[in-house]
């Protein structure tokens, strides 16, 4: 095993210092994939965001369900927030949000007619998402869009991606609902396609307006502090009536009635793919992974997952039929390896998993820059409305996979960077460790190890014994 592992961590270590990974499959055919690394943030300290802005969000919820289209206008002089929600196939809601009251607004979106009264539901975002002990993890490009990656200091369920560029947000991702930002954080994820700074807002004479004119309501509202989604369960007929002129404006290309032109995505049987990894838990930072996969072959998909730079090779997670195997490597030399994971991932997962369009989203977009790109929502499979988000472009490259509101180990988010379909690593790669393996019985886990992460509601996406 020693042996082998130096092996294997050689060969690894010359094609990171190459800057790339190659192989000959075969030995006519050469293929490369970039390994994604975080560079160091700079700067490194917590971006501020303007006292007034202006923002659109695509947005994914955390349970089964249709995606969302925010626009929010913020005044930190007031303070004050004007979030308006549209579902990308039914459904508005119009709120201004304020220290003393959150208003429901009616009537057109540029000349409300009505203010409803709800009370003391919402408060208005903190004027920095990210306070002075937040910590950049590290900086790298997603698609074309060079970002940091941030997360407050301490266990905090969310992650904030700021654009280099700007220093603006440009995604969020929350474990469970959080009530700051407001609205924003009724959202497993979302992403800004527009974050701009605003010179005014006309968020004072309409917060004077509702202050003066407001009707009270709240009646049926039965949550404390109630979601979008709940909110725009009581219906807004003007919001309804200018939705898709409004959704088109607010995120040009994106269409659900596109669905009906894309087929299901199906993992080709052999590839190689290349990924920033951020873990279940929020508070390790991501890693950067090299992916093989091969169906029919050794059946197999390996990962190999690496930290810091230089990046250095943590273990390997080898995806077999119906048992998963987990290999780490210990600084005291001593390797570990439990058999506690789901079987290889079936190349149609999406399908068995009865994945469904939610949106397509068009070429040369600020969302999809290299074509035409669809948003899958999945269920988890018996554990009621939980789901998966996953987005493919429409020629079948993966872009990016998050499980919302997770429960257990394994993968929150996956980012994924280079895309090698056809191609697979040697057979040797494949080989399990003889450490994995116990001397009896190669199919089942080792002496004193029991399966803790794989179980029936793997079974859609996974081979599993269950």
């Amino acid at each position: 095993m020693g042996a082998q592992r130096t092996d294997r961590r050689l060969r690894l270590w010359l094609a990171i210092a190459a800057g790339v990974f190659v192989w000959t499959v075969p030995a006519s055919a050469e293929w490369s994939a970039s390994l994604p690394m975080l560079a160091a943030c700079r700067p490194a300290t917590p971006p501020e965001l303007p006292q007034r802005w202006h923002a659109v969000g695509l947005m994914m919820p955390f349970l089964d369900g249709q995606l969302d289209v925010g626009e929010f206008v913020y005044d930190g002089a007031l303070p004050a927030m004007r979030a308006t929600v549209y579902g990308l196939q039914s459904g508005a809601v119009d709120l201004l949000i304020t220290e003393n009251d959150t208003y429901l607004l009616s009537g057109p979106h540029r000349s409300p007619t009505q203010c409803t009264a709800l009370g003391r539901k919402l408060r208005p975002p903190s004027a920095q998402w990210l306070a002075t002990e937040s910590v950049c993890v590290g900086e790298a490009p997603l698609e074309e869009q060079a970002v940091q990656w941030w997360q407050k200091g301490g266990f905090e369920p969310a992650r904030y991606w700021v654009s280099t560029g700007s220093r603006l947000p440009w995604r969020t991702s929350f474990v469970s609902r959080a009530l700051d930002p407001a609205i924003i954080g009724d959202y497993a994820m979302t992403y800004f396609p527009a974050f701009t700074p605003l010179p005014q807002t006309d968020l004072a004479a309409l917060r004077d307006r509702c202050a003066a004119t407001a009707k009270p309501g709240g009646a049926g509202i039965s949550a404390a502090v109630p979601t979008a989604r709940e909110l725009m369960a009581i219906g807004d007929e003007a919001g309804e009536a200018e939705r898709k002129e409004r959704l088109a404006a607010l995120i040009p290309g994106l269409s659900h009635g596109a669905c009906a032109r894309v087929n299901p995505v199906r993992w080709p049987d052999r590839f190689v793919m290349t990924a920033m990894v951020t873990p279940i838990k929020v508070n390790d930072n991501p890693y950067s992974a090299l992916i093989y996969y091969d169906w029919n072959g050794a059946q197999t998909q390996l990962v190999l997952p690496f930290h810091g730079s230089p990046p250095i090779l943590q273990g390997i997670i080898s995806l077999k039929q119906q048992v998963g195997y987990r290999l780490r490597h210990h600084q005291s030399g001593k390797d570990t390896c439990a058999a506690d994971l789901p079987g290889i991932v079936r190349p149609d997962w999406m399908t068995a998993a009865s994945c469904e369009c939610k949106g397509v989203v068009s070429r040369d977009s600020t969302l999809s820059p290299h074509g035409d790109s669809q948003i899958l929502s999945c269920p988890i499979k018996g554990q009621g409305g939980r789901i998966m988000w996953t987005w493919y472009a429409t020629n079948g490259r993966p872009i990016m996979f998050v499980e919302a509101m997770p429960q257990s180990g394994g993968v929150m988010l996956a980012d994924y960077g280079d895309w090698v379909p056809g191609q697979t690593g040697r057979a040797s790669d494949f080989e399990l460790p003889k450490i994995c393996t116990p001397a009896n019985d190669q199919d089942h886990a080792p002496a004193g190890d029991a399966p803790s992460f794989s179980g029936a509601s793997c079974s859609d996406c996974h081979t599993t014994r269950q």
